[in-house]
C-alpha cells in the first residue's frame, strides 16, 4: 500500500506540472478569444480552448482529483454550447470562464478542497432563453462558495512559470521534465567546476612565472660561472679542479631543473585545456536546461491587464514581442514582481479611460507592450511601454519636494531625464489618492532594487500625452560574467565589465575641481571624479609618485561617472556568488567571487556607487527631515462609530508611536478638529449624523484644513464608492476586507 501511495503522490506532482502548462495556455486563449473580432479566428480559438479543457479534465480524472475534473466538465459543457452557437459570447460568459480557470488552479496547484458538484449542470442555451435580455444567468461552479476572491483594488498575483521544459512543436527535439531541485543542484555543481578551472589557470600562471624567472637569470649565471672558471684556471692548488667540477655539475642541475619546470608547465597547460573542454560544454548545457522563454511569464500578466481594465473601467490590451528569447529561470522568477508593479502602474496612472482617450484623438483601447531583445551574448533589454497620458514632470517635482528628496532650487536644476529617475525613489508617488492598488510610492522602487540585485538597471522615458517607456537591462544568466579587477584602498574589488566604458591613466595635473567636486577630462568630455576607496570607507593609500591617477569610467541608467582607483589589474571571467541571507543587502556590494589564488573579492554594485557618490547633499537633507520628524509625535484623529473598531485602530496607532484622539462620528470628529487640531484624520465612512464622505467634504471646505491628510477606512468596496471618496478629497481609501495595519501605518507616515 505504501508503494501505491508513493506512486500516486509522484503521479500527482507530475500532473501538477502538466496542469500549469494547460492553465497558462487556457488563460492566454481566453484573453485572445475575448479580444478577437473575426468569426473564423474565434472558432479556431474556441476549438483550441475546448481541447485544452478536455485534456485537463481527463488528466484530473486520472489522478482522482474529482473536484477539479467536475469544474472542467462544467466549463467544457459551456464551451461546447458556445461552439454550437447556442449562447452568445458575452462578458459574463468570459468572467465565468476565467473564474473557472482560477478555481481549477486553486484546486490543483494550491490543493484546496472542493465541494461536490451540483446536480444540475449549466445549460447556457436554455438559460439564455429564460433570462431577460438573452444573457445567461451563470450558476456557481463547484467550490465557488469556498473560493476567496481578491479584495477590492487588489490585483491577482501572477502564477509561477512552468518549472521546466516546453512542449515540442512540429519536429522539435524531444523534451523531458526534470525536477527543479535536481536541476538546481546540478547547475551548482557545474558552476563549482569553474573555481577548479580558475585555480588550474592560476597554477599555470605561477609555473610560467617561475620558468620565466629562471630563464631571465640563466644568462647572468652563465656569465658568473665563466668568470669563476677563468679565475680557477689562473690559480693553483689541488682543490681548484674539484671546485670547477662542482660548478659544472651545479650548472647542469640548474639546466635540468629548468627543463623539468618547462615540462611541468606544458603538462599543466594540457590539463587546463582538458578541464576547459570538460567544464565549458557541461556548464553551457546545464545552463540551457535552466533556460525558459520569456513568454512563460506572459499568461498571468495578460489576465492581470484584463482584470485591472475591468476594475478601473478602462480598455487595454497587452502584447508581447520577443517572447521566444530564453532567460535563466531564476531571473524570470525575479522579474515577476517588477513586471507586476509596472503593469499596475501603467494601468492606474498611464492608460486613460475610453472617453479621455477619444478626446485626445486615440482609440478607446490602450496598448501596452512588453518587448524583449538581445543586446549581446549575456545582456537583454525588456521594454514595458504604453500609449497613455505620460508622466507629468511638474507633479514629480512637487512630489519630490514634498518628500524632501532635494531642495526646490536643486529640483529646478535637474534635467528632464534626471527628474524622471526620481519616480524610483521610495515613497514618491504622483497619485493624489492612496488606494490598495497604488499611491504609496513603493512599486517602482521595488523595480529598481530588483534590477540592481540582478546586476542590471532600469531607465525611464516619457512624452506627455503620448506614453511611457520603461527599459529594463538585465543579464541572461546569473552565473558567469566578465569583471574588471581593480585595487582600491589596497584591497581588490571587482567591477562588472558591462558597466565599464573606459579605463585610463590621467596625469594628476589634469584633475580639476568644479564647485568643490573633483573632475577629470576623458576624450574631451568632463566627468565628475569620485574616489572609490572613499566610497567604500577604506583607508586612503599614498600616491605612488609616478604622476598619474588610474581612472575607471562607469555607466549606468544613462549616467556616467569616473572613479579613481589605486590600480587596474585586468579583466577576468568570474563566477558570481550571492552574499547569503546574513548579508542580503550590503551598501555598494552586489555579491562576491573567488579568484584563482583563493582570494574572496567583492563585486561592487554600480548603481549603489553612483548614489554613494552624490549622497552627501542628500544625506544632509534627509538628516534634517529625520530630525524634524523626531522632534514631535504625529497626532491622529480617529472617527469611528463602532467601539470595537475604534479601540482597535487606537491601539494599532498608539503602538506605532502616534498620538491618538477618537471621535464617535463625523460631527464629533469635525468639532474636535476645529478645537484641538491634528496632523491626519482616519475615518470610517458609514457613521450616524455625518458620514465619512461628508466629513471629508467639510474638512476640504474649511480653508484651515485644505491640506490636512484624510484616510478613509471602510467596508464599501465598489468602484463608485472609491471614486466618491476621491471626489470629496480623501488622500487614501482603504477597504476593511483587505485591511493591513502595516499598510495604514505606512500611509500615515507618507502623508505626514
Amino acid at each position: 500500500m505504501a508503494d501505491a501511495d508513493l506512486f500516486l503522490q509522484q503521479l500527482l506532482e507530475t500532473f501538477r506540472v502538466e496542469a500549469q502548462d494547460h492553465l497558462g495556455a487556457l488563460t492566454t486563449l481566453l484573453v485572445a478569444l475575448e479580444n478577437e473580432r473575426l468569426p473564423e479566428e474565434r472558432k479556431r480559438l474556441l476549438e483550441s480552448t475546448f481541447r485544452r479543457m478536455h485534456t485537463l479534465k481527463g488528466a484530473a480524472h486520472a489522478v482522482n482529483l474529482t473536484g477539479a475534473a467536475a469544474v472542467c466538465q462544467d466549463l467544457e459543457e459551456l464551451l461546447s454550447t458556445l461552439k454550437r452557437d447556442e449562447a452568445p459570447l458575452q462578458q459574463a460568459v468570459f468572467d465565468r470562464l476565467h473564474g473557472g480557470v482560477e478555481l481549477i488552479s486553486e484546486l490543483i496547484l494550491h490543493r484546496r478542497p472542493a465541494s461536490e458538484p451540483p446536480a444540475e449542470r449549466l445549460n447556457p442555451a436554455a438559460a439564455a432563453k429564460a433570462a431577460p435580455g438573452g444573457e445567461p444567468p451563470l450558476a456557481p461552479l463547484p467550490g465557488d462558495a469556498k473560493r476567496p476572491g481578491p479584495a477590492a483594488g487588489e490585483a491577482p498575483q501572477p502564477a509561477e512559470p512552468a518549472p521546466t521544459g516546453r512542449e515540442p512543436a512540429g519536429h522539435a527535439d524531444e523534451t523531458v521534465r526534470v525536477s527543479t531541485r535536481l536541476l538546481g543542484a546540478l547547475l551548482l555543481q557545474a558552476e563549482e567546476l569553474i573555481s577548479t578551472k580558475l585555480a588550474a589557470s592560476a597554477l599555470v600562471e605561477q609555473v610560467g612565472a617561475a620558468v620565466a624567472e629562471l630563464a631571465a637569470r640563466e644568462s647572468q649565471r652563465v656569465r658568473a660561472q665563466e668568470f669563476a672558471r677563468e679565475a680557477l684556471r689562473a690559480g693553483s692548488g689541488e682543490r681548484l679542479p674539484r671546485l670547477a667540477s662542482l660548478l659544472e655539475e651545479s650548472l647542469k642541475g640548474e639546466l635540468l631543473a629548468q627543463s623539468r619546470l618547462k615540462e611541468l608547465k606544458r603538462g599543466t597547460e594540457r590539463h587546463l585545456w582538458g578541464l576547459r573542454c570538460l567544464t565549458d560544454p557541461l556548464l553551457e548545457d546545464v545552463k540551457k536546461l535552466h533556460l525558459l522563454p520569456f513568454s512563460t511569464l506572459a499568461p498571468p500578466f495578460v489576465k492581470l491587464v484584463r482584470d485591472l481594465a475591468r476594475e478601473l473601467d478602462k480598455e487595454a490590451e497587452l502584447t508581447l514581442e520577443g517572447g521566444e528569447i530564453e532567460l535563466d529561470r531564476r531571473i524570470l522568477a525575479e522579474l515577476k514582481e517588477p513586471l507586476l508593479h509596472m503593469l499596475r502602474n501603467v494601468m492606474d496612472h498611464g492608460v486613460e479611460k475610453p472617453a479621455q482617450r477619444s478626446a485626445a484623438g486615440k482609440g478607446p483601447r490602450g496598448e501596452i507592450r512588453i518587448a524583449v531583445r538581445l543586446l549581446d551574448a549575456n545582456l537583454a533589454e525588456v521594454t514595458v511601454s504604453d500609449d497613455g497620458r505620460g508622466i507629468d514632470l511638474e507633479q514629480v517635482r512637487q512630489a519630490a519636494l514634498k518628500l524632501e528628496v532635494a531642495s526646490a532650487e536643486a529640483l529646478k536644476e535637474l534635467s528632464e531625464q534626471e527628474l524622471l529617475q526620481l519616480v524610483f525613489e521610495s515613497g514618491l508617488s504622483t497619485s493624489q489618492v492612496i488606494t490598495s492598488l497604488s499611491g504609496r510610492g513603493v512599486g517602482l522602487p521595488i523595480v529598481r532594487e530588483t534590477l540592481e540585485r540582478l546586476g542590471g538597471h532600469v531607465t525611464l522615458h516619457s512624452v506627455r500625452g503620448e506614453g511611457t517607456w520603461f527599459r529594463l537591462y538585465l543579464p541572461l544568466s546569473f552565473s558567469m560574467m566578465s569583471g574588471l579587477l581593480v585595487e582600491a584602498g589596497g584591497r581588490p574589488c571587482m567591477l562588472p565589465a558591462a558597466h565599464v566604458e573606459q579605463t585610463a591613466r590621467v596625469p594628476l595635473a589634469e584633475i580639476g575641481s568644479v564647485e568643490n567636486r573633483e573632475t577629470v577630462l576623458l576624450d574631451g568630455e568632463l566627468f565628475s571624479l569620485a574616489r572609490l576607496s572613499r566610497l567604500l570607507e577604506l583607508s586612503q593609500r599614498e600616491e605612488e609618485g609616478d604622476g598619474f591617477q588610474p581612472v575607471v569610467l562607469l555607466a549606468a541608467a544613462e549616467r556616467r561617472l569616473a572613479f579613481a582607483v589605486d590600480r587596474v589589474l585586468g579583466v577576468q571571467e568570474i563566477l558570481v556568488k550571492p552574499l547569503g541571507p546574513q548579508l542580503s543587502r550590503v551598501k555598494n556590494v552586489a555579491g562576491a567571487t573567488v579568484l584563482g589564488d583563493g582570494r574572496v573579492v567583492p563585486i561592487l554594485n554600480v548603481s549603489d556607487l553612483f548614489r554613494s557618490a552624490v549622497q552627501g547633499a542628500a544625506a544632509g537633507v534627509g538628516g534634517a527631515a529625520a530630525a524634524r520628524s523626531r522632534s514631535r509625535r504625529v497626532s491622529v484623529l480617529v472617527a469611528e462609530d463602532s467601539i470595537t473598531s475604534r479601540t482597535l485602530l487606537k491601539n494599532i496607532l498608539e503602538s506605532s508611536g502616534f498620538q491618538v484622539r477618537t471621535a464617535v462620528d463625523g460631527v464629533d470628529a469635525f468639532s474636535r478638529l476645529k478645537s484641538e487640531g491634528c496632523d491626519v484624520v482616519v475615518s470610517d465612512v458609514e457613521m450616524p449624523r455625518m458620514d465619512g464622505f461628508e466629513l471629508t467634504a467639510a474638512i476640504r471646505a474649511d480653508g484651515r484644513f485644505g491640506e490636512l491628510p484624510v484616510v478613509l477606512v471602510t467596508g464599501l468596496e465598489s468602484r463608485a464608492d472609491r471614486e466618491r471618496g476621491i471626489e470629496v478629497g480623501a488622500n487614501a481609501y482603504l477597504v476593511k476586507s483587505s485591511f493591513d495595519q502595516s499598510g495604514l501605518i505606512e500611509i500615515i507616515k507618507k502623508l505626514t
